[in-house]
């Protein structure tokens, strides 16, 4: 997991996007209150009226509570078939009652709108469309029937109350949805990158994996070589087996810099240099080698990225191979780079393991938008190709 300075400060804006979130999602029942308060100033309804709309806001309230509860624990979840028959039950049955209740009950639409709210989020967009239409022309439709058969005193209340009712109905519901849409917007973006930051983790911890398996693999193999040659030298060639081991301290310690190197990320593994490495360690194991290309010719990134591919191919000659003529094409064309390595003596694999070297290499080439074949020959040789576009050089 990323723990840089830059992710702590987003970890906490998400922390912070949530409370606040949530707070909204509070404030919205705040706003419940200050129906009953409204109510109170305007004038209490009157008894026949008053119990029941008392009933259906409790109920409402309770609604809400248990809806709020739903999201904190599983958010964007759609709410459930009974919970939507009851909210809109007792949605429109408090708006329908509060405009039958006084000239000023259409406030207690307001919490028909935040009940609608509460059974919409979660849904598709068209379905939310059908619930707010719906909703709406219920309570106009209803509400003017209602408050045609009613004088208030109060000139137009008859159309007005209805009229601001469905508006509460087919607004209210935006309190809810919008903080809900946000908070799971932030949710789910905070998901996203945590899972981006694993999944660097990942692929760094497996670059890391492939790196040390390239730099290990090739010097505990020239180690093993040159140690085995120095021993069947001693006693007849002290001096030739002297150097040999000289050699193997030189490649120890190189392996030694590289892994340092890896560890501050500057390895450089240049095809110019582990050419020469490979003339050197197959002229000791008596190992005809032709190379046809120039090296330099290919550019700079291309050289970085051959140089490895060649380092892996000289590892599999020394490990799986007893060879007598080694082949290097080095081909610069059409602004791309090839590098062709041929070796006879190829052992068969009789089971072995075949290692990891070629499909870690193989996966290193893809990430340079490269490709890799590699593969037996006929006359039991070994061919590996590695072709890198001209984006490479």
């Amino acid at each position: 997991m990323d723990t840089s300075p830059l992710a702590g400060a987003e970890e906490r804006k998400v922390r912070a996007a949530r409370r606040f979130g949530r707070i909204g999602l509070v404030i919205t029942l705040l706003w419940l209150l200050t129906v009953p308060a409204f109510v109170i100033w305007t004038g209490l309804p009157e008894a026949v009226f008053g119990w029941p709309l008392l009933a259906l806001y409790l109920a409402a309230l309770g609604l809400h509570v248990w809806r709020i509860r739903e999201h904190v624990s599983s958010l964007g979840r759609g709410a459930s078939a009974p919970f939507m028959a009851a909210a809109a039950a007792v949605a429109l049955a408090i708006a329908l009652l509060g405009l039958a209740s006084a000239w000023a009950g259409w406030i207690w639409a307001l919490v028909s709108g935040v009940l609608l709210g509460d059974i919409v989020s979660g849904l598709r967009a068209r379905w939310i469309v059908v619930w707010i239409g719906a909703a709406a022309a219920a309570v106009l439709g209803l509400g003017l029937l209602i408050s045609a058969n009613i004088d208030f005193g109060v000139p137009a209340a008859w159309w007005v109350g209805p009229a601001l009712a469905a508006f509460y109905v087919a607004t209210m519901w935006v309190l809810d949805v919008e903080r809900l849409w946000w908070l799971k917007a932030v949710t789910d973006l905070d998901d996203s990158r945590r899972a981006a930051a694993e999944l660097a983790t990942a692929r760094e911890r497996l670059r890391l994996a492939d790196d040390l398996h390239d730099i290990l693999g090739h010097a505990l193999e020239v180690v093993a070589f040159k140690s085995e040659l120095a021993t069947r030298l001693l006693p007849a060639d002290t001096a030739r087996a002297r150097t040999e081991m000289e050699e193997v301290q030189r490649v120890a310690r190189e392996s030694l810099s590289e892994v340092r190197a890896l560890v501050r990320d500057t390895r450089s593994t240049d095809l110019v240099t582990e050419l020469a490495g490979a003339r050197a360690v197959l002229d000791t194991a008596g190992v005809v080698l032709t190379v046809r290309g120039d090296p330099e010719t290919v550019g700079p990134t291309a050289r970085n990225v051959l140089g490895r591919v060649l380092r892996e191919a000289m590892t599999n000659v020394l490990r799986h191979a007893e060879p007598s003529h080694c082949t290097i094409d080095i081909e610069v064309a059409d602004g791309g780079a090839r590098l062709e390595v041929v070796n006879d003596g190829a052992l068969p694999a009789n089971g072995t393991d075949p290692g990891t070297g070629l499909a870690a290499l193989s996966r290193y080439l893809d990430e340079h938008a490269g490709r890799l074949d590699a593969g037996p020959g006929p006359g039991g040789t070994f061919r590996l190709d590695a072709v890198l576009p001209g984006a490479a050089r």
